[in-house]
């Protein structure tokens, strides 16, 4: 495989990996507080990814910003309305990830697949992106200025201990992470 096809094919799993995991975690959200979380260091709910703050937002990190009820609830609302739309993408992205997975690097279509299969990610990522960042601004306008500066402290340190994570682990991204 040439190493443009292999970049791609890589690019189209990544792409899959973290879509679906991160879109499966919003889809999997209980009436109270979400039972999957996109992992940040230590297990913790990743404040980085614009759809996990919702899920924060109703679990542990509702405390310490203090929200009220009726925050909570609109809060709610927002990712209520936005499940469907995220639920449809990770459906459209477990569909192209089987057909990937389902065509052997031998079959004489498997360029194309690969190809299709890349491009589908990319643009279910994109839709993604826009639909999270839409729902992130949604809640951020539910906040005050203090939660919103203290939720702008707490993201900071997460994305601090991301990068400390990252620096421990070396240069190669793609290494397995350290035990």
């Amino acid at each position: 495989m040439e190493r443009k096809d292999a970049l791609a094919t890589l690019a189209g799993i990544g792409a899959a990996l973290i879509l679906g995991g991160v879109a499966l975690a919003a889809a999997t959200q209980s009436g109270t507080e979400a039972t999957a979380r996109a992992p940040g260091p230590g297990g913790a709910p990743g404040l980085w990814m614009p759809a996990a703050m919702p899920h924060g937002l109703l679990g542990p990190l509702a405390e310490q910003l203090k929200l009220s009820g009726a925050q909570r609830q609109a809060i709610r609302g927002c990712f209520e309305q936005a499940r469907p739309g995220l639920v449809q993408l990770r459906r459209q992205l477990e569909d192209g990830t089987e057909l990937l997975a389902r065509t052997a690097p031998d079959d004489p279509a498997y360029q194309s697949v690969v190809a299709n299969v890349s491009q589908s990610a990319a643009d279910l990522a994109a839709r993604f992106v826009l639909q999270t960042s839409q729902l992130r601004a949604e809640v951020h306008a539910l906040l005050t200025p203090e939660q919103r500066s203290r939720l702008a402290a707490l993201e900071a340190q997460q994305r601090a201990a991301l990068l400390e994570q990252r620096q421990v682990r070396g240069a190669d991204e793609l290494a397995p992470p350290r035990r």
